[in-house]
């Protein structure tokens, strides 16, 4: 069983997956195998002890453990628990000072035994990891760590050993990922210049499949047209309908709102981008053309003229709609990664300040009573990220639009990546992490 767990663990290295989580949660006794993990860090032979998934490829390594493994070196940290936030914190470059006897087996720690469901804090940046606390212990996936501590790893083949190298940077093998099947299985992928529109990888990449919330990069594109044309204005205040406030509350509303109610362009503009909000989009579309069926011409007519031939609306926010007849087809707006990818692109180029918008963090709106955190979780974990849209339905999965700068010489290039199909929130920012990552690399040996 070891053997088993040690080796699933170790072909996760091979690919080089991040995993990122909303939440930590606790994991039920039957579904996690204790185990300790075989490594190598800077030459020194280190057990560290582990929690397996009886489902393959979620394997867990003891923060503490790793901690002390590395400690002393220039990768070296400190990780402690605040009671007040309730939260784990990892400070980078301090040396790690155990609490009392907390690295010996079965002694565990009052403080860290109370912190069941940790927040993550990395140098006092709120970040949204997956982690799992067991029996006062903190696991993370030793990928999410090589990435937040910067640092490499290998699969000995020799000794079946996980080799930790703090002197080298993260790196991943982008070739032998892609190859192993890594995003055979999602509905379509593309990395792409937002410049240039030089795809730089791609998978399944013409694959007309449902695009979910995404959609809203083209309701953004078609009320910015508006604005320009004096047609309406970012002042606006829009009247909310009995539409939108059935998608208000419905199952996926986010925002409540009342039809009558009177709130700002800007601020359904904000909401609809940064929280996803459907009733903004609703509200929006509305303003502009009087009704969706009207805004939803206008959307088609567009992908048109921008010659996005797999493209296909059917409202402005992208949940599925159902036809009237007996059996009720469930449609849902579709379009495939290399025409989203265009869309994108085109959005950003003409409309750069969009990631003002999409770079947010979280929002407020006082006249909404309302505050939230943004659904892209990769603004939280990878710097530079600044964009651009999250979408979730059960046909089109978890669906991510994701773009950064890059640094190539004096120079910046601009990528996006796609991911579509996800089968969840955590693969949906592990995946274009790794594409997001594989741009730095490509960029710095050009």
């Amino acid at each position: 069983m070891k053997k088993r767990i040690l080796s699933i663990m170790l072909s996760l290295v091979i690919v080089v997956t991040m995993s990122f989580g909303m939440t930590s949660a606790v994991f039920a006794a039957d579904m996690m195998n204790p185990t300790m993990i075989k490594s190598q860090v800077d030459g020194k032979s280190v057990n560290l002890r582990a929690y397996s998934a009886s489902y393959e490829g979620n394997n867990f390594i003891c923060i503490r453990d790793f901690a002390n493994a590395i400690n002393g070196s220039e990768k070296q940290f400190n990780i402690t628990y605040d009671k007040n936030k309730n939260a784990v914190m990892i400070v980078k470059g301090q040396p790690y000072i155990a609490v009392g006897g907390e690295n010996q087996p079965g002694n565990r720690s009052v403080e860290w035994s109370s912190s069941s469901v940790p927040k993550l804090y990395v140098n006092d940046k709120k970040v949204q990891y997956t982690s799992y606390s067991i029996e006062g212990n903190t696991y993370f996936k030793i990928v999410d760590l090589m990435q937040i501590l910067n640092i490499n790893a290998t699969l000995d083949d020799s000794n079946n050993t996980i080799k930790v190298d703090t002197k080298k940077d993260f790196d991943v093998d982008f070739q032998k990922t892609a190859a192993s099947g890594y995003f055979d299985f999602l509905h379509g992928t593309v990395l792409g210049n937002a410049a240039t529109g030089e795809i730089i990888y791609s998978n399944n990449a013409e694959n007309k499949v449902a695009i979910a919330s995404t959609t809203k990069i083209m309701t953004y594109l078609l009320v910015r047209e508006g604005i320009d044309k004096k047609q309406i204005s970012w002042d606006d205040d829009v009247v909310i309908s009995k539409a939108a406030e059935a998608v208000s509350s419905s199952e996926d509303g986010v925002i409540p709102m009342k039809a009558g109610q009177k709130v700002k362009l800007s601020d359904l503009m904000n909401t609809m981008l940064v929280v996803s909000s459907n009733e903004s989009a609703t509200a929006l579309a509305e303003h502009l053309s009087g009704s969706e069926a009207a805004f939803t011409k206008l959307m088609n007519q567009k992908a048109k003229e921008l010659k996005l031939d797999s493209a296909e609306f059917y409202n402005p926010h992208g949940l599925p709609v159902y036809t009237s007849n007996l059996f009720a087809a469930k449609l849902q707006n579709r379009m495939d990664a290399k025409d989203l990818f265009e869309l994108s692109r085109y959005v950003i180029n003409k409309y750069p300040d969009i990631l003002d918008i999409t770079s947010k963090t979280e929002i407020s709106v006082d006249s909404l009573n309302f505050k939230d955190v943004n659904t892209n979780r990769l603004l939280f974990n990878l710097n530079g990220v600044d964009g651009l849209k999250t979408g979730t339905t059960n046909r089109a999965g978890c669906c991510i639009i994701t773009t950064m700068p890059i640094q190539k010489g004096d120079k910046t290039e601009r990528v996006i990546a796609i991911v579509l199909g996800a089968e969840d929130s955590a693969e949906r920012a592990e995946k274009p992490a790794i594409l997001l990552q594989y741009a730095k690399q490509y960029y710095s040996n050009k």
